[in-house]
Formats: C-alpha cells, structure tokens, sequence
C-alpha cells in the first residue's frame, strides 16, 4: 500500500478541471479553503476543446448590467466569459481557453494528466488513487462532466453509429446522406451544420422537441437553436421526423438501416 506524504492530504480534492471543477475551486478559495487540489485527466477545459469545431454554446454570453451581475456563462463572481472572449455564442474551444486564463488568474492547485482509478473511503477520510500517487481528502467534490462519458449502448445496432462527442468537424465528415438520431440540442446543431454544407440530414427524435412549448430548457429547445432552424439551408436539406422512436440500425448492403419502433425503415450511406 502507497504510503500518504502530508504533502497528499487536503481538505478538498476536486475531480475534473472544466466548468464545475473551475468554479467549486473557486468558491473554495473564496471561503477561505486554501488545502485543495484540483485532479484533471487531460487538460484544463478539455471536454469543451473536444467539441465538434462549429459547435458554439446556446446561452449568450454578455455583462447584463454595471453592477456586475454574472452573465449566463460564468463561473465564478466578476468573471465574464462576453468580456474576456468578446463572442456571444463562444465555441467550446473558447471556452477552454477563457477556462484556463480564469484557473490561471486564480492560480488554482491543478494536476493536470491525472487519471483518477478510484475513491474509497477506508476511514473518515478518502483515499484517492491516480496513475501515479494516492492522496487523501476530508471532502471529495465530483466535477467531471457527462460529455466524455457519451452514452454508446442506446439500442441494438448503436454500436454502428458515431455520437457527435466523437466528431471533430462536421464539415469534414464524408458523404452527403446522414441520418441524426436524437432532435434535442446536439441533434438540430449537427443537422444545421451538416446541412449548412448542402448535405442531406434526417433527424429523428422520439418527441417532438423543435415544438415543445414547455418553458423547460430541458425538453425545449433554445430560441439559439430554432432561430438556425429557420435558414434557407436547414429547410431546404433536413427533413424531421417526431415521436419517431428508433428501434435499432444495421448494415444493409453497403448501407446503414436505422429501424423505427412502428416499422418505418430508413436507409442512409454514411452512419448515423
């Protein structure tokens, strides 16, 4: 057993170095807690820089007063991703920068390239063991985002398709014929995207998310994302189908065949 230095003991020991991570860190700093350490697997940000590179946020980024009210992106009190970007809509690599300036400026404890294997608790404190060292913490704060842990496993045949945390830029995708799995946020930016590139897009979603009155922004889509809906190009190359669940995709001679739960096949020649 690794033995633990009092270099290794903290009263915190924060897991993830993106938005949550950046900002708990913070907030710890300025409720005194100096005996922290941030545990990033990759770098600062890393889960917005791997964003498909057209890919932008859907809340505005912009001061909303002079009294210094944060604006809908911010992390921390007095830091504004509109003022240090100068973008209202950033893109996630953007953001990452204006992430690694701000635990920059704060000059935050971070471990970047730390893999976290895993957390136990063998007493009143945690244990904490990464690739290379075991640290302990009075409190562990998970911080690690959704976007790298895509769910993969969804339906029989997912296996076939490409979820949009694994593309780099949509204008560089090959083939014009793509179907899109999903109409929420995601979905309706790689179709506009595509179809801005006069690549023929079908988006099928098992609800009907582009017409949901519902102010819940958890079920409605953003008026960023309907508001694209309505260029010439959407409308003319996507083609939407709602309350289409699907049932499961396949290799059809040469081709991708994603099945609907009430029978409906579809064929396309790149994967969805």
């Amino acid at each position: 057993m690794k033995t633990i230095g009092n270099k290794d003991r903290f009263d915190v020991v924060v897991i993830g170095g993106g938005a949550a991570g950046v900002g708990v860190s913070i907030a710890l700093r300025h409720a005194g807690i100096e005996n922290f350490t941030i545990l990033e697997r990759a770098t600062i940000g890393a889960s917005f820089a791997s964003w498909p590179a057209e890919t932008r946020f859907i809340t505005p980024s912009f001061p909303t007063n002079s009294i210094g009210m944060l604006d809908l992106n911010s992390i921390a009190i007095g830091v504004s991703p509109a003022f240090s970007l100068e973008v209202e809509h950033p893109t996630g690599a953007e953001y990452a920068s204006h992430l690694r300036g701000v635990a920059h400026f704060f000059e935050l404890p971070v471990r970047q390239e730390t893999t976290v294997h895993r957390i136990t608790k063998p007493d009143s404190n945690f244990r904490i063991d990464t690739e290379d060292e075991t640290l302990q913490a009075k409190h562990v704060i998970w911080a690690a985002g959704e976007f790298q842990y895509p769910q993969l496993s969804g339906f029989p045949g997912s296996e076939l398709c490409r979820h949009t945390a694994t593309v780099p830029s949509y204008e560089d995708l090959d083939g014009d014929d793509f179907i899109i799995i999903g109409g929420y946020e995601s979905g309706i930016d790689a179709a506009y995207h595509l179809s801005s590139h006069d690549r023929r897009v079908r988006v099928f979603d098992k609800n009907c998310p582009w017409e949901d009155e519902s102010s819940d922004p958890s079920v409605a889509l953003s008026t960023y994302s309907l508001e694209r809906m309505r260029e010439e190009w959407f409308e003319e190359h996507v083609e939407l189908f709602p309350h289409t669940p699907i049932e499961s995709v396949k290799m059809v001679g040469g081709q991708y065949e994603v099945k609907a739960l009430d029978g409906r096949t579809v064929q396309a020649s790149y994967r969805p």
